[in-house]
């Protein structure tokens, strides 16, 4: 689950990509669900998929299988889209 946009969450291309790949829902998040929660990780263009060790005293044990699960799909993903072929650039308009 992760919380919908218009609860002041980032509309980021990552975590569109994470929603896709893992078929997580939205909805409202309360910190009882936080801390109810086996694990929690964080979608970002520069970390990736990256777990979080603790939410206010709670702390999560240890990196869990839905994390790792989306780590492994969104890398593997940004891998496919790099390897992907490029269109050369035209050269500009001389005209």
């Amino acid at each position: 689950m992760t919380p919908p946009l218009d609860d002041h969450i980032l509309a980021s291309i990552t975590r569109a990509r994470v929603i896709e790949l893992t078929g997580a829902s939205e909805r409202p998040c309360t910190l009882e669900d936080l801390q109810a929660a086996d694990e929690a990780f964080l979608a970002s263009t520069t970390r990736e998929v990256q777990p979080v060790g603790a939410i206010d005293a709670h702390t999560f044990e240890r990196v869990g299988p839905v994390t790792e699960r989306a780590a492994a799909a969104l890398r593997a993903r940004i891998e496919a889209e790099l390897a992907a072929p490029v269109a050369p650039l035209s050269p500009p308009d001389a005209g």
